[in-house]
């Protein structure tokens, strides 16, 4: 079977977009609410959007680095290999697959479907005792993003500057419309609800930093696509960080927003059950008008559409590049010689989303499920510019990572907090011992690889 190779057609303006449109997705519009009643009052709020963001910041200094210095398809894998070894980088694969990219992908397709169907007159609640188009619509969507990445990366860096511009620029409106609106209506007298913080807890912090690390989940797709970027030494760093400078400032002025035309008072007083777009709903709607607010859920569709592009557009290559290690079937290592793209990892990637949309019942699981088992991978990725730098101080590196050593430090001290914090935390906890029990599947697996090699040899 003849294979092509991966072309470098990327320039900086697909390398910002594919960081920010992997990024701005669901969460924006789908965590507000919980990240407000999960905290006990609005300085919170804004300091975790702030801090976290800068947290996120941190991790692509040091993500930025090793893309510079290894300019090559499979972006983590390969920063996790030449740290760590072969081991690490295939764990990080197999949770990749089944966990973090397939798991992205369907979460992502079914919130698509959630946010669609209702415009289009379909009952969500008929749907959710016999699911029909909630399993039809997210398989289409799978299958659309797949074959636009099958002809060409160029088509799919198109089709994410496109949807990155759109949801910027809506985005951007919503806020120019925010600072002339009037505010919402005084609430000083409603009182909380019963499930929403009056104080600060520890279980309160997981819930929003859950929450706000699944609405930055995806700064780390474009590495995936050093192979074909134009001029990666240069592209790669400004695309990673700029972009995050950009979703920091975007969910800021955001947020603003939220809380000036919907009051913290009032996201606090709202009922257990509300539907967790109400908040950009009811922002919306004062903002603009109920007419308008009425079309947010086929905006949300369309931006989580646009957040799901880059995992058919990146994530494919870390299989490809697990594929010339020899840790996954040969098979995955093709590239179309028409298209340049990794067809057969990007519909293997496809297949196994839809596998898991099948088997799924709802979105929320999901979204807890893969940052909890994405950050354990982020936090050894960033330890692994400590250890090149050690073990490698020769290699050329064209960007340093900025703050060095004290960012990644800060990095990785809140990644780990976090996973500890997730693995004590009961609400958390199920979802993570689902996270560590697919990752020591890959043991088994691995161990075999090397029997294999060893038995050949």
């Amino acid at each position: 079977m003849q294979s092509g190779q991966l072309q470098r057609r990327l320039g900086l303006t697909s390398a910002i977009s594919i960081t920010v449109g992997a990024v701005i997705g669901s969460g924006i519009f789908l965590k507000p609410l919980a990240v407000a009643q999960a905290m006990p009052s609005e300085a919170w709020i804004h300091a975790l959007w702030i801090g976290l963001g800068l947290v996120c910041l941190c991790g692509a200094f040091a993500y930025a680095e090793l893309g510079a210095m290894l300019p090559e398809a499979g972006g983590q894998y390969a920063f996790l290999r030449e740290g760590w070894g072969r081991g690490v980088g295939f764990l990080y694969g197999w949770t990749f697959f089944w966990v973090i990219n397939a798991g992205t992908i369907a979460a992502l397709s079914l919130g698509f479907a959630e946010n669609l169907l209702p415009a289009l007159g379909v009952e969500l609640a008929t749907e959710a005792e016999s699911p029909f188009w909630l399993r039809i619509v997210p398989v289409a969507m799978i299958i659309v993003l797949a074959l636009v990445n099958h002809f060409g990366v160029a088509l799919g860096a198109l089709v994410q500057n496109l949807s990155t511009f759109a949801k910027v620029g809506a985005l951007g409106l919503i806020v120019v419309g925010g600072a002339f609106a009037a505010g919402g209506a005084s609430t000083a007298a409603v009182a909380p609800a019963s499930h929403a913080a009056t104080t600060l807890t520890s279980a309160g912090l997981v819930t929003a930093f859950m929450a706000i690390f699944w609405a930055y989940e995806g700064w780390y797709q474009m590495p995936f696509n050093a192979a074909e970027l134009k001029r990666p030494e240069r592209n790669l760093p400004l695309g990673l960080i700029g972009g995050m400078v950009i979703l920091i400032a975007v969910y800021l002025l955001v947020n603003l927003v939220y809380l000036r035309v919907v009051p913290f008072a009032e996201m606090q007083a709202l009922p257990a059950g509300t539907p967790s777009t109400h908040v950009a709903t009811l922002a919306v709607a004062r903002v603009f008008s109920p007419t308008v607010a009425g079309y947010l859920t086929v905006f949300i569709a369309i931006s989580i559409f646009g957040a799901a592009n880059p995992n058919m557009l990146s994530s494919p290559r870390a299989f490809y590049a697990m594929s010339k290690d020899g840790l996954v079937p040969k098979a995955l290592e093709r590239v179309s010689p028409r298209w340049g793209t990794p067809t057969v990892a990007i519909w293997v990637q496809a297949v196994a989303g839809i596998l898991i949309v099948l088997f799924l019942r709802t979105f929320g699981d999901v979204t807890d499920f893969v940052v909890f088992a994405a950050f354990l991978f982020y936090a050894l990725t960033v330890a692994s510019v400590y250890r090149l730098r050690r073990r490698r101080p020769e290699a050329v590196r064209p960007y340093r990572c900025t703050g060095y050593p004290f960012t990644p430090a800060l990095f990785i001290v809140v990644s780990v907090a976090f996973v500890l914090a997730t693995l004590r935390d009961p609400a958390g906890q199920r979802n993570a011992l689902k996270g560590l029990a697919i990752i020591a599947a890959g043991l088994p697996y691995y161990v075999w690889l090397l029997l294999r090699s060893r038995l050949r040899a």
